[in-house]
């Protein structure tokens, strides 16, 4: 069984290069435009991990991560932060309130898949770039 992703950004563009090498990895990827609609998809779906934005409408990555993490049936599912918030200070935000790895936007490849590998304890032999 393919372990499910949940990409929310409010950006296009983003989602469908996130979404095109995930699925070429074998990963089973649901989107969200902005926070409102990947707290929707969190409540009706089991995901695996959630690859997050900060800066989008209606409610933004802090709520989105803030939300999640006060929930039992969410709580323990790994985030990552992917972002143009470059700051120490978001860093350590995104840390704070339950981020498991933080991107700054713009990302390789490379970084996304090794954030990956460590947020879903996979070995190199079950990631191939």
């Amino acid at each position: 069984m393919s372990r499910k992703i949940l990409i929310v950004d409010d950006e296009e563009v983003i989602r469908k290069f996130l979404k095109i090498h995930l699925v070429k990895l074998g990963y089973e990827v649901t989107e969200a435009a902005d926070g409102v609609q990947a707290l929707e998809q969190l409540g009706r779906d089991d995901f695996d991990l959630l690859i997050c934005d900060i800066l989008m409408p209606k409610k933004d990555g802090w709520e989105v991560i803030r939300e999640m993490k006060s929930n039992p049936k969410t709580k323990s599912i790994p985030v990552i932060v992917l972002t143009a918030k470059n700051e120490d200070s978001d860093m350590f935000k995104g840390y704070n309130l339950g981020a498991n790895y933080y991107m700054t936007k713009p990302f390789t490849k490379s970084q996304l898949i090794y954030g990956l590998k460590l947020m879903l304890g996979e070995t190199s032999e079950e990631i191939r770039a």
